[in-house]
């Protein structure tokens, strides 16, 4: 009589293998498209041994946001360790995109395959998109134009926007990075024009150094009345 017991490979029901075949799975099939036994099969264990690490399937995508969010933590201290520089906002968004692994890759590629998904992690605020803010609350003034906060956010999304452009085509992985990295290099020239006529409370500093010249005026940032714009996981 065959054992229909799944055999268990070496290493298979550790944390990190457990947290790559889901995200596999939930880029390749959805995340709503994919259950815990989908996820024990492919990794060759029974659902009761997946059970043992999570309780769900909603507790490892928590656990794949966790992992990115150490990510921004790091970032996020780097930068208090800083001194205001001019150049602090460029030098921060190009240690992010020179920072890219396999495992951001990934989760940005399954962002662009559960963008419903990331947009209600957005509503709550518990997506890596929103925890952007913290970044740039650190490197432009609150009351800067929001074409300079536009700016910031930018730059730290050109891997992702890059990859979700090059999707179809074969173009190769390492170019794509590359092309993003340019594309931060222009957005975070120190001193780039902002849209004429657009300024900040005179006077106003933050970690970048970014000083706004008397009698300028600000602009109201934008908001938009119908809930936050979709969010994708960088």
């Amino acid at each position: 009589m065959t054992d229909s017991t799944p055999t268990r490979r070496p290493g298979s029901e550790t944390r990190a293998e457990i947290l790559r075949v889901a995200l596999e799975l939930f880029t390749s099939r959805g995340f709503e498209g994919t259950s815990i036994r989908d996820i024990s099969e492919a990794l060759g264990v029974t659902k009761s041994s997946l059970y043992y690490h999570f309780a769900s399937k909603e507790a490892i995508l928590r656990a794949l946001l966790d992992d990115r969010r150490s990510e921004l933590d790091e970032l996020l201290a780097w930068i208090d360790d800083q001194p205001p520089a001019p150049d602090l906002l460029q030098r921060a968004a190009l240690r992010w995109v020179d920072s890219t692994s396999a495992g951001r890759i990934r989760g940005m590629r399954f962002a662009h395959a559960n963008r419903p998904m990331m947009h209600k992690l957005a509503t709550e605020g518990g997506d890596i998109r929103s925890w952007f803010d913290e970044v740039v609350e650190r490197l432009v003034p609150a009351d800067a134009p929001w074409t300079e906060k536009l700016r910031a956010r930018m730059a730290f999304d050109t891997v992702s926007a890059a990859l979700f452009a090059a999707l179809g085509t074969d173009a190769p992985q390492d170019e794509v990075i590359a092309t993003a990295r340019a594309a931060t290099l222009a957005l975070t020239r120190p001193g780039a024009a902002t849209r004429p006529g657009a300024a900040t409370r005179p006077g106003a500093t933050t970690r970048s150094g970014a000083t706004t010249p008397p009698g300028a005026t600000a602009r109201p940032t934008p908001t938009d009345s119908t809930g936050p714009v979709d969010r994708l996981t960088r």
